[in-house]
């Protein structure tokens, strides 16, 4: 039989820094969904490049925000059951959990033009923030790892949630790499109208 340990304010505090990272990750994601459709690009084609990188940043975010909710369902699951048999309280980690919807992209007059320098800021613009994110996720892990408890429902915690981190981590690559080779296909399509 292990031993187990629970020192509550430990847990608590990691609580409250799971409830800040998690602010971070969701304003991390409103500003990437805010500056992929505010580009310095206009024109017809600027609407529909606009569009589809709103679209993917939301995707994300939305997914996201779904993968935070599993990682606080299991923290405070786990937390809960220690809870009961121990003492103290359980984990509860509150953040904003609703949609992120990308800003509507202004139809505009009818002139056309594009900042190529944007553009290209636009792929590290972008991967500075999914860096951020993916950054948050794992100081998170970290955060859980390192409170003072010790017994198997930890482990099963942090099991879960290394899973969680694993798959939204993923998801934040998949996201950066789709993102990156659309922009990266606008500007050529540009350049090659530009010849």
């Amino acid at each position: 039989m292990s031993d187990v340990r629970v020192n509550p304010p430990s847990v608590r505090a990691y609580g409250q820094s799971a409830q800040e990272m998690f602010g971070s990750i969701r304003t991390s994601l409103e500003a990437l969904v805010s500056d992929a459709v505010s580009v310095d690009y206009y024109g017809p084609n600027a609407v529909a490049f606009k569009t589809k990188c709103g679209q993917l940043a939301t995707e994300l975010a939305n997914a996201l925000t779904q993968d935070m909710t599993k990682i606080a369902d299991a923290v405070r699951s786990t937390t809960s059951n220690i809870a009961a048999s121990l003492g103290g309280g359980p984990v509860d980690i509150a953040f904003n959990g609703s949609t992120i919807s990308a800003p509507a992209v202004p139809a505009g007059d009818e002139s056309v033009g594009a900042n190529l320098p944007a553009l290209e800021g636009m792929k590290s613009t972008a991967s500075s923030h999914f860096s951020a994110i993916s950054e948050q996720f794992s100081n998170h892990l970290s955060a859980l790892q390192n409170t003072d408890w010790v017994g198997t429902a930890k482990d099963n915690a942090v099991g879960a949630v290394s899973g969680f981190t694993s798959s939204a981590q993923s998801k934040v690559q998949e996201a950066n790499t789709e993102m990156a080779t659309y922009i990266d296909k606008q500007i050529d399509e540009i350049n090659k109208a530009n010849k």
